[in-house]
């Protein structure tokens, strides 16, 4: 039997495709849900700005002082106060979202109060039933839902990732990560995607305030460390220009 070129092509072509497939970059891990005020780790920052900005429509999104630090919204109305942060991946990783941060406090008398079961129930409406809770006394109620790099809710998990804190990398995120963090906080690095919530329950039933989270520490470690190579690449290279032009700076006698 003969064979067309078009046939031959079409026959090797599933052989090539794993080939392709090898060379490219694979894009960031971003899967849609978890999202926290529909921001979701993974997501560019100028969508994640425009949505961030659909909370309010009084006050602007605020640029941080640094890339890496991103933007936030911090709304002061007595009312109903409201802060919230967008953290990004530095260069040369291109500006995507790992973390989301979220604080409300309610101010006393002339705000309006927080319930621990109303925020708690939407909580569990929004994400599902928590992983783990912890109750460290002194009216602190930390709440975790954790999740699988392709957003799916865990329904068990390893109590030490309790210890995890996103403020760990905030300052690896424009220098990569050194030796000593990697080896202190490795196993946060490698699994704590998650929902983390802390209230304050200084008043029960009622609420002094909450802070929420949706951090994705693997995906943060990955884009650290990029932008860390990237750096100690520049500075070796630096180095190197600096040695070649003493070796070339010789002096007459």
């Amino acid at each position: 039997m003969q064979l067309s070129l078009r046939s031959i092509f079409l026959i090797a072509l599933p052989c090539l495709l794993p080939v392709a497939a090898q060379a490219q970059i694979p894009p960031p891990s971003a899967p849609r849900t978890p999202d926290l005020l529909g921001i979701y780790t993974g997501m560019p920052a100028g969508p994640a700005r425009a949505t961030l900005q659909k909370h309010s429509n009084t006050v602007n999104v605020q640029l941080a002082a640094h890339p890496e630090q991103g933007f936030g919204l911090h709304i002061s109305d007595p009312q109903h106060p409201d802060e919230i942060n967008v953290y990004l991946t530095d260069a040369p990783n291109d500006p995507y979202v790992w973390m989301v941060q979220r604080t409300q406090i309610f101010s006393g008398r002339d705000g309006t109060p927080l319930s621990l079961d109303v925020v708690l129930g939407a909580l569990r409406e929004k994400y599902g039933n928590e992983t783990m809770s912890s109750d460290r006394g002194g009216g602190g109620l930390y709440v975790y839902w954790l999740f699988d790099q392709n957003g799916r809710l865990q329904t068990t998990g390893d109590p030490s990732l309790q210890g995890c804190d996103a403020n760990m990398i905030v300052t690896y995120m424009s220098t990569g990560v050194n030796q000593g963090a990697m080896a202190a906080n490795g196993a946060c690095y490698k699994a704590f995607f998650a929902v983390k919530v802390v209230f304050n329950r200084a008043a029960p039933p009622l609420l002094n305030g909450y802070s929420i989270e949706l951090v994705n520490l693997p995906l943060a470690f990955q884009a650290a460390m990029k932008t860390g190579a990237m750096k100690n690449a520049g500075a070796n290279k630096a180095k190197q220009d600096e040695l070649n032009r003493a070796k070339q700076n010789r002096p007459t006698f």
